[in-house]
């Protein structure tokens, strides 16, 4: 079945006439978002099975052919490719190729928070530090939850000397890490069990080095 060339706008306005379509519409929305936080488990959860592309896409993605999607799909799967590949050319130390890249991307969807993220790191690589913290607050309105937003945000803050909002991202970074969100959590039984929390690991430790001590 063929993907609507604006989705949002599609979703919002199946939503609003009660139409049986918007359901299908808001699964791939919610694909979208878990392609772009790079969960693949989620993403091939929620696609739809009648959409052969988005299943050819992540078969290609698993395997790291992205390639043949830099000019063909709808314009999120575009841009997705796009950011992998600037960021493959970036690790390979062609910044200028990558910036282009991640452009690119921008382009054809600029509500990809990677995109922001990616040209944050460049930035923050350069030493344009502000610069590097708007592009991550960019990505932030888009995904308030990516966790590597946090994270990068965090290690800026840390450049500039603002310890107090570095350590504040910089947990939210982690938190976002040992539980990714899933807009279908409350489905699954959202809330992870006592022994998945970090504090309880931490009372735990806290517990045996007391009864350890005492043994002296």
């Amino acid at each position: 079945m063929a993907l609507p060339e604006d989705l949002d706008r599609a979703y919002a306005e199946a939503l609003a006439q009660g139409a049986p379509e918007a359901a299908r519409l808001g699964r791939l929305i919610e694909f979208r978002r878990a392609l772009f936080r790079r969960d693949l488990e989620e993403a091939k959860r929620l696609f739809p099975p009648d959409e052969e592309t988005l299943a050819r896409f992540l078969q290609d993605l698993e395997a790291g052919r992205i390639e043949p999607w830099l000019e063909a799909g709808p314009d999120f799967v575009r841009a997705e490719a796009w950011v992998r590949k600037g960021a493959a050319l970036a690790e390979a130390g062609e910044r200028e190729a990558a910036r282009e890249a991640f452009e690119r991307a921008r382009a054809l969807f600029a509500k990809h928070p990677r995109v922001y993220v990616n040209l944050g790191n460049l930035a923050l690589e350069a030493g344009r530090v502000e610069e590097a913290i708007a592009l991550y607050q960019e990505a932030l309105k888009l995904d308030p939850e990516l966790a590597d937003a946090h994270h990068n945000l965090a290690a800026a803050y840390k450049e500039k000397g603002d310890l107090d909002r570095m350590v504040r991202h910089l947990k939210r970074a982690q938190r976002l890490r040992l539980y990714p969100p899933r807009e279908s959590l409350g489905r699954r039984g959202g809330v992870p069990p006592v022994y998945a929390r970090f504090w309880f690991w931490f009372l735990l430790a806290a517990l045996a080095y007391f009864l350890l001590s005492g043994r002296g």
